[in-house]
């Protein structure tokens, strides 16, 4: 009822089109997974969730249904609960993290040529980072896999990521892995990546950051006690650096005989099931009648920055659904007697009245003028 009075659309709507629409979801598969999804949220909170006791263990116990359907939405994804990402056992607060550079230096600028970008780097690794191990990452996402890569002067890796984790996701793992693998003890680290995105919410870490952020943040803690000092320096993606385009090009080569990490975020097996779940409802008005009669109609919040008032909302609504009331519509519902208009003898429905009816073709020969559009190529 509610999605009837905010579109403005007739009660008879069917319900199927109400939802295309509006893109909403079917209301029980959203009740279902808003429930998986809490849970998911719940595992990514790890130690710090209150279904954990105080011994880490789970202090709540889901129901048979529950339990199986978390079951059904992991094998689904070829994954387990134990791959989540989750908070870090000891949370860190920014001024925890490392020094992080994403506007500093006169190479971040992308206006700059690509030959400008590349020398001024370069000066600058010479005169800030000249006695810095320096370390690129990058991550590459692609129909077919989600990767991560690294690459130093000693050493390179290179692994599959499940394929559901974002390219976010997938650059933020990629600098936690080469923290990990290609660090020198005793050295400074300088570490590059072209993700501004990563590096900004290291930058502004709260307790709602991603939990692949808190991950980083708490590598960074941890390779404190190794490193004299750790720099993550933004640098243009595609730009001639040339530490860029090996860890590009590196992740690009991925295959399936490379090894797996299997470490998936919560937030993304989150939006991967509403995607799901949107997509189950654009198949079942896909597969529905009113496809046929209707067509394929887009939601109204793709089309809001071009309707000015409610009362164009209200109108375009009714015309994509074809619920603005005519003749022809009433009839359908015994409110009519006669479906056909009374000068063309043709049914009496709003293509009839917008795009034929002779009744009107002084204003549609107006209004195509308007908008310079000929209906004669239509």
């Amino acid at each position: 009822m509610a999605l009837r009075v905010a579109l403005g659309l007739l009660k008879w709507t069917p319900n199927i089109v109400l939802m295309k629409i509006a893109g909403q979801e079917v209301l029980s598969e959203k009740i279902k997974r808003l429930a998986a999804q809490f849970f998911i949220r719940q595992l990514g909170n790890g130690t710090q969730s209150p279904i954990y006791d105080q011994n880490c263990r789970p202090s709540i116990k889901l129901i048979k249904k529950d339990e199986v359907l978390m079951a059904n939405l992991f094998a689904d994804l070829d994954t387990s609960t134990d791959h989540i990402i989750a908070f870090p056992d000891t949370l860190f607060s920014r001024n925890n993290v490392c020094e992080i550079h994403l506007s500093d230096f006169s190479f971040q600028n992308k206006a700059h040529p690509d030959f400008l970008i590349k020398d001024l780097f370069e000066e600058a690794v010479s005169k800030e980072f000249y006695d810095y191990h320096i370390i690129a990452t990058d991550a590459s996402k692609s129909y077919s896999f989600t990767s991560i890569a690294g690459i130093s002067n000693l050493q390179s890796f290179v692994y599959r990521i499940h394929p559901i984790n974002s390219i976010f996701t997938a650059e933020a793992l990629a600098i936690c892995e080469a923290l990990d693998e290609l660090s020198v003890p005793d050295k400074n680290l300088l570490l590059l990546t072209d993700s501004y995105s990563v590096l900004q919410a290291l930058k502004c870490l709260t307790i709602k950051s991603p939990k692949v952020i808190h991950r980083l943040a708490g590598k960074i803690f941890v390779r404190k006690n190794f490193n004299q000092k750790i720099c993550l320096v933004w640098t243009p993606g595609h730009s001639l650096i040339h530490w860029n385009e090996k860890a590009d090009l590196l992740a690009k080569t991925v295959t399936e005989s490379h090894p797996l990490i299997e470490w998936i975020a919560s937030e993304d097996i989150i939006s991967y099931f509403q995607t799901i779940s949107l997509q189950k409802r654009n198949h079942s008005f896909q597969n529905s009648k009113y496809q046929e009669f209707i067509g394929d109609i887009p939601t109204m919040l793709t089309l809001t920055p071009w309707l000015k008032n409610r009362r164009e909302d209200i109108i375009i609504a009714g015309l994509l659904t074809r619920m603005i009331i005519t003749p022809a519509l009433l009839h359908r519902f015994g409110l009519h007697n006669n479906p056909r208009c009374q000068i063309c003898n043709r049914d009496n429905n709003i293509e009839h009245i917008i795009l034929f009816c002779s009744k009107y073709s002084n204003h549609r020969s107006i209004l195509c003028a308007k908008l310079n559009f000929d209906l004669q190529l239509c």
